[in-house]
Parts: C-alpha cells; structure tokens; sequence
C-alpha cells in the first residue's frame, strides 16, 4: 500500500529545530533513541534486509552534532516525516554512521586512482569527465593548482603536461601510480576526479557542488574555528582559484571538524537544485520516489527507498 497523507498527518505532531527537539519526539512517539529504536523494530526486515544503523556513544553524539543543523539542511525547520526519510537515506548510503568519509576506490581490474579516473561500463562514469569536473590536464596546466600543489610527488612529472591522456577516461597505466598514498602521487591526487569525489552523507561529487560550498564557506560569519580558518584562506580567491588550491585534506577537515556543519549543508545546497525533494510536497508516496530519485538518480534505487520507507511510515501510523 502507498504511503498516505493521513499516515504523515498522524506522524506530524512536531516541528524540529534542534537535536533536543528531536530527542523529545523520538522519547514520546517511539519511546526511545530513533537509532535504537529503528534496530530493534526494522533493522534487517523485509525491504530493510541488509541494513542496520549504527548506534554507539559516539555515533548518538554525531548524530546530534549533525541534527543541530537543520537550518542548514531545510533553511528553517523539519518536520518528522522529513527527519525520517533523511534517516532512511542515511541508514542506505553509510547505515546512518554520523562519521562523515569520502567514497571508496579500488576494485579489481580498477586499482586506486585508476577507479575513479576510469568509465567503469555498468558501474561508474569517469570522475574525470564528469560534467562540473576540471580534468586533470586543465587542472595541471592551472597556475592556482601548481601553486598550491608544486612541492607534492609527480609535480615534476605531471605540471603543464602536455599528455592528452589526462584529458580522458583511462587512467594513463603504467606510466603513472595508481597509489593514492600523497607520499607516492600527492600532485595527481588534487586533480578534481580524486579530490571531488564522493563526501558525506549523500555523497556530495564533483566540482560544480563543491564550488556552492566554497561560497558558502566565504560567506560563513559563525563560530565554527575549521569554518572561519577556510573562510580566511579562500577569502580573496574566486571559485576556481579556490577549488584548485584546496587539497583533500582541507576537503576532508570540513566535513569531519566542522561540527557537522558542511555535510548538512551539502545535503540543503544539493536540495536546493535538485527540485527541492526534502519538502517532501504533494502525493507523500511520489514525494518519497522523486527524493530517492533526486539523490541517487536511479528508478530502483527510489523504488527500493520507497519500500523501506513504506515500511517504516506504516509502522509508526498505526
């Protein structure tokens, strides 16, 4: 049966601006921590088949340090339903682990860089072509890039290159590394198919979403230290100045040592061009499809969320 509107009036019985707030809910409604109470009641069954999320002393942290952020996430406050079809998203993409990682590479036939790099038929697009992204040769041809990354392994190799290949979908083998140790490839490792890859919650990629971060983290006035360093760092650069002179590193201290506050508002910048699928508006069984839809790009992939999340609404709404 289709999730209803009578089920989402019957679960709407707050609104959310802050982890207490949704502390309070989940003790009232569920009675217990969601994290809790979703493993003893859904975890593994039916759709949810597979799936468990994580809930540990530290993860409950990181998950209130992330739901204090909803302004950043909606730009004002959610709803319960929101809350859980976020959740639901969460316990698929990283079962709702509350530490923020950058996505896997390295698979056989495909090791390291080379992963990213390449078109992987029925898999992956090339990272490197991929629409928004610099490829790395325009990245290694970029004054802001040699600037910042010409004391890294293979600048000597690989700055101002004249190699086509660098252009392309196959990682040039065997005549570069594949190693993503920056001690072995710390100059190639910058280039945009390596650096914009896969970060947070929904795994937020390529350099066209990097960039709404880099404006907001320009613009960011509060009192997050790792925020207002960056905000210092990148303050006199433009977009593309900024983005090939951050590394990974800095990419990486954001979305963990920013009190959460980049990975929600990836998730809210994503929102905002991606057809607003976190109002969650209209017909709530198509609202939960086009949000899958929205963040995965795949009809199974929605269609599997939709389930789960079926599931998950009929047993709260009876």
């Amino acid at each position: 049966m289709p999730i209803t509107q009578s089920q989402v009036d019957a679960i709407n019985t707050a609104t959310f601006a802050s982890a207490a707030e949704v502390d309070t809910w989940s003790q009232g409604a569920l009675g217990n921590h969601f994290l809790a109470w979703f493993n003893t009641n859904l975890a593994g069954k039916g759709p949810w088949a597979g799936v468990t999320m994580v809930d540990t002393p530290q993860n409950r942290l990181g998950f209130h340090a992330f739901w204090n952020n909803i302004d950043d996430l909606t730009g004002g406050t959610a709803t319960p339903f929101q809350f859980l079809c976020l959740m639901g998203i969460f316990a698929n993409e990283c079962g709702a682990d509350f530490t923020p990682k950058p996505e896997r590479m390295g698979r056989a036939g495909f090791p390291g860089l080379s992963y990213l790099f390449d078109a992987i038929p029925n898999l992956k697009h090339s990272y490197n072509t991929l629409q928004g992204n610099k490829p790395a040769f325009d990245c290694f041809n970029s004054a802001a890039y040699n600037a910042a990354h010409g004391t890294k392994p293979l600048f000597d190799r690989a700055a101002n290159t004249t190699d086509a290949r660098w252009s392309g979908g196959t990682y040039p083998r065997p005549d570069f590394p594949t190693d993503q140790t920056p001690s072995v490839s710390g100059y190639i490792l910058e280039a945009d198919f390596m650096k914009f890859r896969g970060r947070g919650y929904i795994q937020t990629t390529s350099r066209a979403n990097y960039f709404r971060l880099i404006d907001f983290v320009k613009s960011y006035t509060g009192e997050n230290n790792t925020l207002d360093f960056y905000a210092l760092q990148w303050q006199n650069l433009s977009q593309e100045d900024a983005a090939d002179a951050s590394s990974n590193d800095d990419w990486d201290r954001l979305f963990t040592q920013s009190d959460l506050i980049i990975p929600a508002k990836a998730i809210g910048l994503h929102n905002q061009t991606s057809g607003n699928y976190l109002a969650l508006s209209g017909d709530p069984d198509q609202a939960v499809f086009h949000m899958g839809k929205r963040i995965n790009g795949a009809d199974s992939y929605a269609n599997k969320f939709r389930d789960r999340m079926t599931q998950l609404i009929s047993l709260l709404a009876t």
